[in-house]
């Protein structure tokens, strides 16, 4: 047997119990990874207050850029593994594996120079005000700490699926936040340190949860980061992993771009109260979305696999049954936003009417075509699956730039802060009419024994 059993139940077992299986550590682990951000916004925004939480909102951008580095390794370089080993190529797997760990090592300690010797500047151009710059400031030095570790940790955790390991995968992020939060509990709640403390729980998480990941890698894996490839780094793999990740990296460049202009606007608009209510809108709007992403996550090998196994009906059958899952998850939401939006923002903030108000309201807008966006999200990951860089870059480029750039900017001209929040339904919509455009086209090329063209 050319691979072994773990990877080859990929191509044999029940689509649904398939699906289920990769997708709940994943999304547990997507979940896990929010959480980082999500607990230290809770702790902040209940025991420090408001400014606090702005503060370490403006800092969130600098996470994305993390995500970004991450994505830009992982998406790419799973991609890659997993259709290798759907033709059976261990050899070609691990060398992968060997250079993508290379990759996020050296966009990890970027991302730490960057933090150390441009924190200032980067918080001003995030939309930090004179009041919070200077806790933010200290807030970002520490986490930078922790960029190496986390770029790390989230690229082989992707990996960790593509070889059929999901449950360890989930087991990094769970480590990692459990960790965290008893850290933020204890260096918050019980020891005062307020903003700095939520950082260093943040960072020592990180590298605890990077400890995990290096543990699988080097007793449990079937593929192995050995150091001969680490010595001998591909121009081609990293090419090839790079090219593929572009469109989701560039994606997530965008988005946090989205949320500087974001920041930017509802601080001119409202202060530093009205950046509090983006804090919270976007800690909950990770818990929204993560569980429809690690269904994207979940089917992700899946397809790579099954189609690098020339099983086209298996992919097919794959692709419909995430799309129907996470319209279901996202329609949960959507009617949980609708009748308990004061008892989610009560999660961050503690007897403000005014921030309460705001973000109230905020997540009714924003959230109007909530479950549309389970198309997209799908249709994304699975352009990604079949290593399609261009589809992918074209899909979720469009919608984000394209389409939400300028209603951003010209919304909140006409109709001020509620402009900013229905940028939103905005994206979500043109989204929706893309994924279903271009997946229709798609599936017209698949051969599946025992279908019409048309109906393929």
């Amino acid at each position: 047997m050319s691979y072994d059993l773990r990877t080859e139940v990929m191509g044999r077992d029940p689509v649904g119990s398939l699906l289920f299986r990769f997708s709940m550590p994943a999304i547990v682990g997507l979940l896990s990874n929010a959480l980082y951000n999500i607990v230290d916004r809770m702790f902040i925004g209940r025991i420090v207050g408001s400014r606090g939480l702005a503060a370490v909102t403006v800092a969130f951008p600098y996470f994305g850029l993390a995500i970004t580095a991450g994505i830009l390794v992982a998406v790419g370089s799973s991609s890659l593994v997993s259709r290798s080993l759907g033709r059976g190529d261990r050899t070609r797997a691990e060398e992968v594996l060997g250079n993508a760990f290379l990759m996020a090592i050296a966009g990890g300690s970027i991302l730490l120079l960057a933090g150390y010797c441009c924190g200032e500047q980067m918080l001003t151009l995030f939309g930090a005000s004179k009041l919070v710059i200077r806790e933010a400031l200290g807030y970002l030095r520490i986490v930078a700490l922790g960029m190496p570790f986390l770029v790390i940790t989230f690229s082989m955790n992707g990996l960790m699926r593509s070889e059929g390991a999901p449950r360890w995968a989930m087991g990094t992020m769970l480590v990692g936040t459990m960790t965290n939060i008893f850290l933020d509990w204890l260096f918050i709640a019980r020891l005062g340190w307020g903003v700095k403390g939520a950082a260093w729980g943040t960072t020592i998480a990180q590298a605890i949860a990077l400890g995990w990941v290096l543990y699988f890698y080097r007793y449990y894996s079937n593929l192995k980061i050995r150091r001969p490839l680490l010595l001998r780094p591909k121009k081609e793999i990293m090419l090839s992993a790079l090219a593929i990740g572009v469109s989701p990296g560039l994606l997530e460049i965008s988005f946090v771009i989205l949320l500087i202009l974001i920041n930017r606007i509802m601080g001119g608009l409202g202060g530093d109260l009205a950046i509090s209510a983006v804090g919270i809108f976007l800690s909950l709007d990770s818990l929204f979305f993560l569980p429809a992403l690690g269904i994207g996550e979940g089917a992700q090998p899946l397809i790579g696999f099954n189609y690098g196994a020339g099983k086209m009906d298996r992919v097919k059958s794959i692709v419909m049954m995430a799309i129907a899952a996470a319209a279901g998850i996202f329609s949960l939401f959507w009617v949980i936003v609708q009748i308990f939006p004061v008892f989610l923002v009560g999660l961050f903030s503690r007897g403000d009417a005014d921030l309460s108000a705001m973000t109230v309201r905020g997540l009714r807008l924003g959230y109007m075509l909530l479950p549309l966006m389970s198309l997209y999200i799908v249709t994304s990951y699975t352009f990604q699956a079949l290593g399609k860089a261009r589809a992918t870059f074209v899909l979720q480029v469009l919608r984000q730039i394209v389409f939400c750039f300028p209603m951003l900017l010209i919304l909140p001209r006409i109709l001020g802060i509620d402009g900013v929040w229905l940028s939103f339904p905005v994206m979500d919509l043109s989204g929706f009419l893309l994924a279903l455009l271009m997946l229709r086209m798609e599936m017209k090329r698949w051969k599946i024994p025992g279908e019409n063209d048309e109906t393929a």
